[in-house]
């Protein structure tokens, strides 16, 4: 390489250099949009609009909420998957962005078309019965359920839905047979558990903890890896099926390819959106409380939710296409 090609390089890196950090000095310097793939009104969607309210103080700009339900989060996410990676479309994901790729027919791969970013809840599933019901104990639901394999009923908030493959994982690792109940969500499988049309239900823990508390619905376990600090009493599925353990989630992804510095900018952003009393308190009205994390913890997370989906949907032979 002769002194004019070393010159010349030298120069190209630090314009380079230059531009980078210029770019990152600026993100960002327009609205951002956040794609919510769930209809307004309900639990994520009343988060992920808090969120956006909460990062505009760190960003300095506006952050806007843009509803594109269904296909199960599909629509959205497909949607987003080929917007710009330059930091002003990003995903509101769930618990179904890595489960649909296993049990539906879809355009993306959980590990290679996002960018995970950050974490912004992790939400406990809850298996409930009726206050009436004969059944006290997970313990107890797996005798019943070994007696009789597929008898036993649970309904869940969707097929395909976190709630169903939190059942479909405490059959493969209980080593018992129910019958899944889809719903359209949270409340009617709730109204038919105490209409006594099915045996148990599982359900986020925000769907039912006022009827927990109420005494109208019986809890069974957490599907948590220890016992909720707001709940102590409250048993792990896994004291009884070990390492059963699963939580539902929601986090924010950008298209492969956005650049680092625009990921730790969105990042920090969340998580200070998550610090702010508006958050806080939101949490705390579900037995929550604020938990940031990096984007290579959420990578990490990611990876082993595909991992763990890919065995369970294989081992209870669960197919939606």
């Amino acid at each position: 390489m002769n002194i004019i090609t070393t010159a010349v390089l030298a120069v190209t890196m630090t314009m380079t250099s230059a531009i980078g950090a210029a770019n990152a000095a600026t993100y960002p310097k327009e609205p951002v949009r956040l794609v919510i793939p769930y209809t307004p009104g309900g639990g994520a969607d009343t988060l992920g609009r808090l969120v956006a309210g909460q990062m505009e103080g760190k960003l300095g700009v506006t952050v806007i909420p843009e509803n594109k339900p269904g296909a199960n989060t599909m629509v959205a996410t497909d949607y987003v998957a080929h917007q710009k990676n330059d930091g002003y479309s990003l995903l509101y994901a769930s618990s179904s962005f890595t489960i649909n790729p296993h049990v539906y027919q879809t355009r993306y791969d959980p590990e290679k078309t996002f960018e995970p970013i950050a974490v912004l809840s992790e939400i406990p599933l809850i298996m409930v019965t009726n206050k009436d019901s004969p059944i006290t104990s997970v313990a107890d639901l797996m005798e019943r359920a070994r007696k009789s394999p597929g008898a036993m009923s649970y309904g869940s908030y969707g097929a395909g839905s976190a709630a169903h493959l939190a059942g479909a994982l405490f059959e493969t690792m209980g080593g018992v047979k129910l019958l899944h109940v889809p719903y359209k969500g949270s409340a009617p499988a709730l109204n038919d558990l105490m209409g006594k049309h099915v045996d148990i239900a599982i359900v986020s823990l925000e769907a039912a903890l006022s009827l927990v508390k109420g005494g109208e619905l019986r809890p069974l376990g957490v599907f948590n890896g220890e016992r909720l600090n707001s709940l102590p009493d409250i048993p792990t599925v896994s004291e009884t099926v070990a390492d059963c353990v699963t939580v539902g989630w929601n986090g924010i992804l950008a298209p492969k390819g956005t650049s680092q510095d625009v990921i730790a900018t969105v990042n920090a952003a969340a998580n200070y959106a998550l610090t702010t009393p508006t958050l806080v308190k939101h949490l705390a009205a579900q037995g929550l409380a604020p938990n940031p994390r990096t984007p290579e913890a959420f990578a990490r997370m990611i990876h082993a939710e595909n991992e763990k989906w890919a065995r369970v949907v294989k081992e209870a032979n669960i197919n939606l296409r």
